[in-house]
């Protein structure tokens, strides 16, 4: 007989009540070894484990419970184990409504050290409800005591943020604060100094900078985008600005993490308890400079750029940039030096729309455009690799059923078996993981719909094209098209290029 001890997950994730000073690898693994026990002891069967090691406020900002709840949804656990009732979520009641939701459609229990929940029992779903109620108002009142202690001090003129670019960390009074570090202060210096002084642009400087070797703390090299970070922060002048800008919160799990200006009525300024880098003149200077110049593709909570998130460049694969200026008019670039040449966005426009024509053509006409005996080739590699996985999945539950039968017969202890079964189940879920996403890519080959189902987006796009703004074209782009890969050599004329388009459908 079925029970919900059958098919069971664990999901892991650091909660504020954590010590802080456990690092996330150390809280997860002192709440796996508590949870495997209590396993053992209740004779639980664990066939997964989710470890959310990047976590966030947001449901779409925490992978691992996107992917449990999507698992969930194919009925692969009967119950899900964790610490504690919050740790599923207590952010948003949006967001904890469709955990929950998706928990009770499954039928799927809810597993804690403390106690265990059936939401398709009344008492139980209350109890959960009120639970992850009163965790939703602790979270909204720690966030405001959060934000008002962190207005205050900087009112006060200390840095509580990660030190930028040419200071370091350091405290007065006890006190957040910075000091210059002058191996990065240098390269401020340079950068407000060429911009200035000697009238190089963004992308010039960071070139500049990439050959003298100077590296920014998380990349490789320096970006103009970079560059116009530096230049645009009043902190170099020893001032405090906050709340500057505002994060928008993950909607889709597609959706990628960004922020949009607030209005300057809205921004807390200070003077600064740290040194200045420039002097104010120099960083008005600077300013008066960047308004006369192209303005920097940063999104500013409208998109004015069509092929936003489409086009990447096929020698590096950086995404190609939109760069307007009055000069130069509307270009896609490559910010990598030497890989690409910019281009006007004009022709790319008009390569696309007319490519698009004659496939809207072709399939009014029911004329196949090409064969696609790639995909062919690669299904059957997949389906290859697909069967190799299962094998191994197999091999592994028969390890697993082994250690079982050693636990039974007192060859390995608790402990030894935690360990071997830790190993067995990591395994078991690297191969889960590749076989998920290898199916997945199966079923895109073998599903995606022919062209000729893309006909009346084709139709939309083309026929109203000069009535859209930027961002209908790109919702409209994206719907037919996957990727497109970019290539203009110096050999080439002004209006020649390559340009490969990767379809959501099949041509």
């Amino acid at each position: 007989m079925k029970t919900y001890k059958d098919k069971v997950a664990v999901y892991l994730r650091k909660s504020r009540m954590d010590p802080d000073s456990e690092n996330i690898d150390e809280t997860l693994s002192r709440h796996s070894d508590t949870l495997m026990k209590f396993a053992a002891k209740l004779e639980l069967n664990v066939i997964a484990v989710y470890k959310e090691v990047v976590s966030g406020d947001g449901l779409f900002t925490r992978p691992q419970m996107v992917q449990l709840l999507q698992d969930i949804e194919q009925d692969k656990y009967t119950a899900v184990l964790c610490m504690e009732i919050d740790r599923l979520g207590r952010s948003s009641q949006k967001d904890g409504g469709i955990i929950l939701e998706t928990f009770q459609e499954h039928n799927v229990f809810i597993i804690t050290p403390n106690k265990t929940y059936n939401l398709n029992d009344e008492i139980d779903e209350q109890s959960v409800e009120m639970q992850t109620f009163i965790a939703r108002q602790e979270l909204k009142s720690i966030r405001r005591r959060l934000r008002k202690g962190v207005e205050k001090t900087c009112e006060m003129g200390y840095h509580v943020m990660e030190p930028p670019y040419g200071y370091r960390r350091t405290y007065i009074d006890k006190h957040p604060t910075l000091e210059i570090y002058e191996d990065e202060a240098k390269v401020i210096r340079m950068v407000f100094d060429m911009y200035v002084n000697q009238g190089y642009g963004a992308q010039t400087i960071s070139q500049e900078l990439n050959k003298m070797g100077y590296k920014p703390r998380k990349n490789d090299f320096f970006s103009r985008t970079t560059i116009r970070f530096y230049l645009d922060n009043p902190i170099y002048t020893g001032k405090i600005v906050w709340n500057r800008r505002k994060r928008i919160k993950k909607k889709f799990p597609t959706d990628k993490n960004r922020s949009i200006p607030n209005p300057p009525e809205k921004w807390i300024v200070a003077e600064g308890a740290h040194p200045a880098i420039i002097s104010q003149e120099m960083f008005d200077a600077a300013q008066e400079i960047r308004q006369k110049r192209s303005l920097p593709p940063a999104y500013k909570g409208e998109l004015h750029n069509q092929f936003a998130g489409l086009i990447y460049c096929k020698n590096c694969g950086m995404a190609m940039q939109r760069q307007c200026s009055a000069a130069r008019g509307n270009r896609l670039l490559c910010t990598t030096k030497g890989c690409n040449r910019s281009i006007k966005t004009e022709y790319v426009e008009e390569y696309i729309l007319k490519f698009m024509k004659q496939v809207l053509n072709k399939c009014t006409a029911n004329t196949p455009v090409c064969v696609q005996s790639e995909n062919e080739l690669q299904a059957r590699m997949l389906t290859i690799q697909i069967k190799d996985i299962e094998k191994e999945l197999k091999t592994l539950s028969n390890q697993k059923s082994k250690l079982h039968e050693l636990l039974e017969q007192g060859v390995y202890d608790v402990d030894t078996f935690l360990e071997r079964s830790k190993i067995v189940l990591d395994r078991t879920q690297n191969f889960k993981e590749s076989l998920s996403e290898k199916q997945n890519n199966l079923k895109t080959l073998v599903s995606a719909p022919p062209i000729s189902e893309a006909a009346p987006i084709l139709e939309q796009l083309l026929y109203h094209y000069d009535n859209l703004d930027a961002s209908e074209k790109n919702t409209l782009f994206k719907q037919l098209i996957k990727r497109m890969t970019f290539l203009h050599t110096k050999e080439e004329k002004i209006n020649e290029f390559s340009l490969e388009i990767e379809w959501n459908y099949i041509l």
